[in-house]
């Protein structure tokens, strides 16, 4: 781990040094701005998600739901006015005629009307964490994708540069005559190899560059370096957290119990919708030679229909939503058995490759590489290691970038990490 984390560090540097060379030549042309960011200033990012902007309305949303369950309707004000007379021949009098009605069928049905949307509002906002936490570990994922690939093109510049240095021996060799004119185009053909990698490891890392800008909001041609050690990989899950059922706070259970309480809540109301609506009235009219006022009481008598089928189709959606978020759970505790499984063997696979693979793939490279300038090996072996140094790197790499993402995602599914 040692080994590889120098020869990370002195690509870096090497590159680094070029690339201050390159712009030097060119100081005409300003240098585009460099930002950093960091695995704490990831989380600052989430506030700024599209994702949670909408979260945010379907609650606001959610919230006009409830209110407007819980308001009173309006009373009804009609008004009549025109002429008439009692006889032929008569004068035309005015007449007019005014009612007041006040409905009292929501005496019955608004409790239940707000009790449901109060759990939609429930459900939204449980939604809104759960969007959050999504949106939290895409820019995790992004984040360490990103430091991925800073460090691939680090890895394939000092192999590029390895072969330079290898090519200028087998060079010396030709024209010492100690090999043959055929190693130097073996050896060419090699570099192109190496340099074809690192260029399509740049293009990779200039993409994610381009991915993160777009969420942090960088200036057109800004540089985002991702700043993280992607060798200082988390402990592994505990062995007992597959077996832990998810924390009832968790947003999907919240979430779920709020769809529950909804079609329960609905289940009420079609219940309820038995009772007889009624509304009050009051009126008063005036004619020629008439003036008269009263009150009366309208009524919904429910003779033929007992809303039967309305009550069975809500007792129905209860027990398939209830069946439902059972489903759920359970997928939510396979998804995380799943999680904590992939955390424990990208973790393995990261710290076998650091402890064993890399450490000796690069001892065998120098080895053979000494050897070869020694007469005693061939350049095909230099090549074979090279690229055995090269691949085993590359799948360290992976696995590193792998380890983080997994455990971030574990975290993410527990609710230990929370926005």
């Amino acid at each position: 781990m040692q080994i590889f984390r120098k020869s990370v560090l002195a690509a870096g540097v090497v590159l680094l040094v070029a690339a201050v060379a390159a712009s030097g030549s060119s100081a005409a042309d300003p240098e585009p701005p460099v930002i950093e960011i960091t695995w704490d200033g990831i989380a600052g990012l989430v506030d700024a998600h599209p994702l949670l902007s909408e979260g945010a309305q379907r609650v606001a949303a959610a919230q006009g739901a409830v209110d407007a369950a819980g308001a009173l309707p309006n009373p009804v004000l009609e008004g009549v006015v025109g002429r008439g007379r009692e006889q032929p021949g008569e004068a035309y009098g005015r007449q007019w005629d005014l009612s007041l009605t006040l409905p009292l069928d929501w005496m019955a049905q608004r409790t239940p009307r707000v009790a449901a949307a109060a759990a939609e509002l429930a459900v939204a906002a449980a939604e809104g964490e759960t969007i959050k936490r999504d949106a939290l570990l895409e820019l995790r994922t992004q984040f360490w994708r990103l430091v991925h690939d800073q460090a691939r093109v680090g890895v394939v510049g000092e192999l590029d540069l390895q072969m330079a240095d290898l090519a200028a021996a087998v060079d010396r060799r030709v024209e010492a005559g100690e090999a043959r004119p055929l190693e130097r185009t073996r050896v060419g053909i090699e570099r192109e190899l190496v340099a074809d990698e690192l260029q399509t490891a740049r293009i990779s890392l200039a993409s994610r560059q381009a991915q993160l800008a777009l969420w942090l909001g960088a200036p057109a041609g800004a540089r985002i370096v991702a700043v993280a050690d992607l060798e200082a990989l988390p402990l592994p899950p505990d062995a007992d957290v597959a077996a832990t059922a998810p924390a009832a706070d968790h947003p999907e259970l919240v979430a779920g119990e709020a769809r529950v309480r909804a079609l329960t809540a609905e289940l009420s109301a079609a219940k309820r919708a038995r009772v007889p609506a009624f509304s009050l009235m009051a009126f008063t009219s005036r004619e020629q030679q008439r003036r008269a006022h009263g009150a009366g009481i309208a009524v919904d008598v429910p003779l033929w229909n007992w809303n039967r089928g309305g009550v069975a189709q809500a007792q129905a959606q209860l027990a398939a939503g209830r069946s439902r978020e059972e489903v759920r759970r359970r997928t939510l505790a396979a998804t995380i058995v799943e999680a904590a499984a992939a955390c424990r063997a990208s973790l393995a696979t990261a710290s076998r490759y650091a402890a064993g693979v890399v450490p000796r793939a690069a001892d065998a490279a120098a080895v053979v590489e000494k050897t070869y300038l020694l007469g005693e090996a061939s350049l095909l072996e230099v090549i074979d290691a090279r690229r055995t140094l090269l691949a085993s790197r590359r799948q360290l790499l992976d696995a590193l970038a792998q380890a983080q993402i997994d455990h971030c995602r574990l975290r993410a599914l527990t609710g230990e990490e929370n926005p």
